[in-house]
């Protein structure tokens, strides 16, 4: 915005030289404001039609000085605009004018409070799964910087602790919010305004330090991530058993398009009631049940045939998003 600035800037002052040489031609010529103001513009224009000039000697000095200051500030405020339209500042506007618009219809959409190393890995995965979401970061520049590496990046620049910057990122509207900022305090903040401002926001937050944990779960986070237990917990089994994480790795990465879904069995689904065999989830949707809890102490893993599938019951299952969608569809409410 700084070249948007200048031109304001320069119009300013291009007006007040053009007011003050108005003024001071009506009182050195004794002439009306109109002729005053004609004169004046087609002075510093450099038309200069020569149908009215000065006549007196303090009016031709005053007009002197005033040429001399019109000029140099038309100058400097047309640079400014021949530099705001190269330096891509016009189009910088236009697209943060769609953005607020596209910021004030989103719903259903993830907020990352965050655009550091993590927040932008979670942005990454966002965007080439094609989920809506929002960032929210305090720097501009560092936002704009890596702008040409998504696709389809919303952001607010703001401190996403204040209430109104995670109103204007839509908070009241989204599915969930990951606090990925540096500071524990911050990510504390932050869970509790958002959960303050909906109480159904599924939210996940950072923790630097271990103890700050309990206190982010108290605060109102679902889930809480410590980058560095997880990162150290993955080297462990990196170094005690490759294979293995090769192998889900390989699985998981974004070609093979394999995804692991977490669903709720609907009371009216058609499956309640039904083993896994009467059911024929597998032959129908493509996707594989990994486990089924049935309540905090009955966990089945890679349940068998026979296992019966009860309203509310939680299917973790792995598959394809083709798959997992089926499945969804299978065990959800059914259309009426």
């Amino acid at each position: 915005m700084e070249a948007l600035n200048r031109i304001k800037l320069g119009i300013s002052v291009l007006l007040t030289i053009i007011l003050s040489a108005t003024l001071g031609l009506m009182y050195l010529e004794g002439w009306d404001f109109f002729t005053a103001l004609y004169v004046t513009i087609i002075t510093l224009s450099t038309v200069g039609y020569g149908d009215i000039t000065p006549t007196t000697f303090w009016g031709k000095v005053f007009t002197l000085l005033y040429i001399v200051c019109g000029v140099g500030a038309m100058a400097y405020t047309f640079a400014s605009i021949a530099g705001f339209i190269i330096e891509g500042e016009l189009k910088k506007i236009l697209r943060l004018k769609k953005m607020e618009s596209k910021l004030k219809n989103i719903k259903n959409h993830y907020i990352i409070c965050g655009f550091g190393k993590i927040g932008k890995v979670v942005t990454k995965k966002f965007d080439n799964a094609g989920v809506p979401y929002v960032v929210v970061d305090i720097d501009e520049k560092k936002v704009m910087e890596e702008a040409e590496n998504y696709k389809n990046l919303l952001y607010v620049v703001g401190d996403a602790t204040l209430d109104e910057v995670l109103i204007k990122a839509g908070v009241k509207r989204a599915k969930g919010l990951i606090a990925t900022v540096n500071s524990d305090a911050e990510n504390l903040f932050i869970t509790i305004s958002a959960r303050g401002l909906n109480p159904k926001l599924y939210i996940i937050a950072k923790a630097e330090a271990e103890t700050t944990t309990d206190k982010l779960l108290k605060a109102g986070a679902d889930r809480v991530v410590s980058p560095y237990k997880i990162g150290g917990m993955r080297i462990a089994e990196m170094a005690l058993r490759p294979e293995i994480l090769d192998f889900v790795s390989t699985l998981m990465d974004e070609t093979h398009d394999m995804e692991i879904g977490r669903f709720t069995i609907h009371p009216e689904s058609e499956v309640v009631g039904k083993t896994l065999h009467e059911s024929r989830i597998r032959q129908r949707c493509g996707a594989t049940i990994l486990a089924i809890i049935k309540d905090e102490d009955n966990v089945i893993i890679n349940p068998g045939p026979d296992v019966v599938l009860e309203a509310y019951n939680i299917v973790y299952a792995f598959g394809t998003k083709e798959h997992l969608q089926k499945l969804k569809e299978i065990l959800g409410r059914p259309e009426r």
